[in-house]
């Protein structure tokens, strides 16, 4: 039986060890590891169902809140061909607002086809792979074909070193201590080269500038207080909206003793809205209800001077208080808001 030095040092058996060597570097450690392939800029109509639910539920309370129907039909016509049967399931939904989803209908009753939001469309064929889809496959051979050829010449190497060694007869003790030095050498340099990028290392980034900056305020006797801002990138795209609503009145009569407050964000690439209730102090101690409101968001106690964050997928919301003011009358003590100040610093996540 021959032994393995022998055996590599056939030529087929090197080109067999290189191409294995090669499609085990290539498709687990580069195709699938290293850089597997990613999906980026996906449209709604192209997500999971229960997330295009999730867009579609977000769009009616988005349009419930800032009544803006251009924006409304734009993103119920971004759900493809599947908004109608979407429609339905949102109207099947116990936990969704019956009063702003009958608000919503009409303004996309024209996008909706015969049978209304109930109806089942036809699946949409599957496309076809697409120029995309090739230049991924194509560039997944190059890859593979060069790493075949790399552990090949790597194989070639090392087969032509060993056999130059045994044709010598022994190593020599010199050669050994002629390659320290160079291995030292090469130590050196690359201790060198690092030197410079250790020492260019930026310091720590500071945080993003913001990207919008709102101010609203709240008087009572504005029983339609409803207050929302559009966010936009520095080039003038699109990236949400914020703002902040009456969420709770107290007792009775005119004007409106307002005991909460909802303050939201919402994120065009989120598929969920951040939301804060603001309670008054006699509201936040009130267990039932604190707990009746904390359904709507994450419950929080106002209190002048005091600041807290919402943060959605991309987008980050600094709110401050910076007025505040209880209302006096029969109702008990710090019940309703005569006057809140609200400031809302949005920046983009990092």
């Amino acid at each position: 039986m021959e032994s393995i030095p022998k055996r590599i040092r056939n030529p087929w058996v090197t080109a067999a060890l290189g191409f294995l060597v090669g499609l085990l570097i290539g498709l687990p450690l580069l195709g699938w590891w290293a850089w597997p392939i990613q999906w980026t800029d996906a449209t709604p109509a192209q997500l999971r169902e229960d997330y295009r639910l999730d867009y579609l539920r977000m769009t009616v309370i988005s349009y419930s809140l800032t009544r803006d129907g251009n924006l409304a039909r734009e993103r119920f016509a971004a759900l493809g061909s599947g908004s109608a049967e979407l429609l339905g399931l949102l109207q099947q939904d116990p936990t969704m607002d019956p009063q702003r989803l009958s608000a919503f209908l009409p303004v996309v009753s024209d996008l909706i086809p015969t049978g209304g939001g109930k109806a089942t469309p036809p699946a949409a064929p599957t496309p076809a792979p697409g120029p995309a889809g090739r230049s991924a496959v194509v560039l997944l051979l190059v890859v593979c074909l060069v790493t075949l050829a790399l552990g090949g010449a790597l194989l070639f190497f090392l087969r032509l070193r060993r056999s130059r060694k045994e044709s010598s007869g022994l190593e020599s003790p010199n050669q050994d201590e002629a390659a320290a030095p160079i291995e030292s050498a090469n130590a050196s340099g690359a201790t060198a080269a690092a030197l410079p990028i250790h020492a260019a290392a930026p310091s720590p980034a500071a945080s993003a500038a913001p990207l919008e900056r709102f101010v609203t305020t709240y008087v009572q006797g504005d029983d339609l207080y409803e207050d929302s801002f559009t966010i936009n990138s520095p080039a003038g795209e699109f990236l949400g909206e914020c703002g902040v609503g009456i969420s709770e009145p107290i007792g009775v009569g005119e004007p409106k003793k307002v005991t909460a407050f909802e303050v939201w964000l919402f994120d065009k690439r989120d598929t969920r809205t951040s939301t804060y209730v603001l309670m008054s102090e006699y509201a936040f101690t009130k267990e039932d209800l604190r707990l009746r409101l904390a359904p709507r968001g994450t419950p929080l106690q106002a209190s002048s001077g005091s600041e807290f964050l919402m943060e959605t997928q991309t987008l980050r919301a600094r709110v401050q208080i910076r007025e505040l003011q209880y209302g006096r009358g029969p109702l008990p003590a710090n019940s309703f808001f005569e006057r809140l100040t609200l400031q809302l610093e949005v920046s983009s996540r990092g």
